[in-house]
């Protein structure tokens, strides 16, 4: 029978955890086993409280907490995977609100889909008001993922509900070695979700989009502000810079040819801000998009500047790379 652990990493956002795990308790029994890895990174605030809390309550099977004293995702999810033994794992983030039937649905689709390597469904924004326009426009900035009614492969997934079958994690050497840290350095780099699917990939392992699947994505008002915005944008671009570096086919080529790009990518951004100052082009918008390039300039310096690095990350999954 297909089994599922559901693995949330958290640090300091004890209230968020609490609405998580709530929803968790609300889930119809799936005819399958389950369970959730609550995993404390180094918390100061009420989360071991909020955890005791719904262990007492006992709606939610075998819930636990485990800590990761090595701050940051990568670690923290690595850690869950390690605590954790059933066939699929899968990561909810400490801010979502999972739909009443999501672990119902997850198991169905792994039964129906035992070859995949990963699967995910929709996550949708919850602004907690009436959001302003601009905000539905950078949904991506946290993790939006919704590619229509049906069930088709695709080529990333975002770590907010992705479901991971366990063997292909092992097989393409994710459980062993993980290879980017995720929201550590630079802002907030991203690239540890995208690096998990890339791998997958790469090792002949489908992804797949389950739109049954459904989760509300709680965005806190400070990241919706302007500085958090270009603080998420900046962290993404930078993670980009790594994404490409371990998918270039050429390491060595690497440094010159995607400065290069930058160079034209920013010098055509410079030249559109003509139509910020007419009126033409939303300013948050050309700020974001300045937010994103400086994070991919800033992470491509340090990368072109650091031997070891590119050594050890270039290529990684590219084309005939083994892992």
């Amino acid at each position: 029978m297909t089994s599922l652990d559901v693995v949330i990493c958290t640090y300091n956002r004890a209230a968020d955890l609490a609405a998580c795990l709530a929803a968790l308790a609300r889930q119809r029994d799936p005819g399958a086993p389950w369970r959730v890895t609550v995993v404390d990174n180094n918390c100061t605030d009420a989360t071991p409280a909020v955890v005791e809390a719904e262990i007492r309550a006992g709606a939610i099977p075998g819930l636990r907490r485990v800590v990761e004293t090595t701050q940051g995702l990568t670690p923290a999810r690595l850690r869950g995977v390690r605590a954790s033994d059933a066939d699929w794992v899968a990561f909810v983030d400490d801010d979502c609100i999972v739909a009443p039937d999501w672990v119902a649905e997850a198991l169905r689709f792994a039964a129906a889909r035992p070859e995949a390597g990963a699967f995910g469904g929709r996550v949708l924004p919850d602004w907690g008001r009436a959001a302003p326009s601009h905000l539905p426009r950078h949904a991506w900035l946290f993790a939006h993922q919704d590619h229509g009614p049906a069930s088709v492969r695709v080529d990333h997934l975002v770590g907010a509900g992705v479901v991971l079958n366990r063997r292909a994690l092992a097989e393409v050497g994710w459980t062993a070695e993980p290879f980017l840290a995720d929201r550590t350095g630079l802002g907030h780099v991203s690239g540890g979700d995208v690096e998990i699917g890339c791998r997958l990939r790469a090792g002949g392992h489908a992804l797949w989009f389950a739109p049954a699947l459904r989760i509300d994505h709680r965005i806190a008002p400070a990241r919706q502000r302007l500085r958090g915005l270009l603080g998420l944008a900046r962290g993404l671009g930078a993670g980009a810079e790594l994404v490409s570096l371990m998918g270039a086919p050429d390491p060595d080529a690497w440094p010159a040819r995607v400065a290069a790009h930058l160079r034209e990518e920013i010098r055509r951004h410079v030249a559109s801000t003509r139509y910020v100052l007419n009126g033409q082009y939303p300013w948050r918008d050309w700020l974001i998009r300045a937010a994103f390039l400086a994070g991919q300039r800033a992470q491509h310096r340090a990368l072109s500047a650091d031997a070891a690095a590119r050594a050890r990350l270039g290529g990684r999954w590219a084309p005939g790379a083994a892992d």
